[in-house]
């Protein structure tokens, strides 16, 4: 049986999920983007999207996303 951490791994790329477990370690925005060397920008589009493949609709959504990465 599949954990609920593999099926959120399936459906993102690798850069989607290396940037939810930084988050899940509880690093900024700005932190982040600096160490996936990549803009404010770009970091803000791939959050867009994992919310997006994720059906993230608010903070909740995500804190369940990222304990279940983090776990």
């Amino acid at each position: 049986m599949e954990t609920t951490s593999t099926i959120i791994e399936e459906k993102l790329n690798n850069r989607e999920i290396q940037l939810i477990r930084w988050l899940s370690k509880g690093y900024t925005r700005s932190e982040i983007a600096d160490k996936m060397a990549m803009s404010i920008h770009t970091y803000d589009g791939y959050r867009k999207n994992i919310r997006n493949k994720l059906q993230i609709k608010n903070h909740a959504d995500w804190g369940r996303v990222l304990y279940q990465i983090a776990s």
